[in-house]
């Protein structure tokens, strides 16, 4: 029978993950990240004239001033965003695992070890297709909540770290 160890582990110890070896993702995954926002906003602001034309009374023009500032402030918003936070997305790959990181307002890091890995799939989207990019798919034995999904790389690295 073996003797069960559990070592204390101090956490200036552990091994410190740079965040300039980071890889960073392709410039062209950004295109598609704008565009997205505009489709939603392009949705958004036909659904709100739809509703203008089918009511039999129109709102009060401040209203509708309104409610067109508000959408023209948060597609400002929305592309600032992602305009700044996308130079802060990257993965790595080392020896036992691979971390993904993003964040601009709020910093996220998620690393998944290579041992609890049950499967991985590359997946195109109709644009990223356009854009010759792929997403990587991680899903863990942990489920959803821990599954990692890296998108916006080449079509040939994401088949390499497959």
């Amino acid at each position: 029978m073996e003797n069960f160890i559990n070592s204390i582990v101090i956490p200036g110890n552990l091994p410190v993950i740079e965040k300039e070896t980071f890889n960073k993702l392709e410039k062209k995954y950004l295109t598609i990240i704008l565009i997205r926002i505009l489709i939603f906003f392009l949705v958004l602001s036909g659904a709100f004239i739809s509703i203008l034309f089918i009511s039999e009374e129109l709102p009060p023009v401040k209203i509708i001033l309104l409610i067109s500032s508000a959408i023209i402030v948060l597609i400002a918003y929305s592309f600032i965003i992602n305009l700044l936070g996308f130079p802060k997305k990257g993965y790595l790959v080392r020896d036992k695992d691979i971390s993904f990181q993003r964040g601009l307002i709020t910093y996220k890091i998620t690393t998944v070890p290579f041992n609890r890995i049950q499967h991985v799939e590359v997946n195109q989207g109709i644009l990223a297709k356009m854009l010759k990019l792929s997403t990587v798919k991680i899903f863990t034995a942990g489920g959803n909540a821990s599954d990692l999904s890296i998108p916006g790389l080449q079509v040939d690295i994401a088949n390499n770290l497959k």
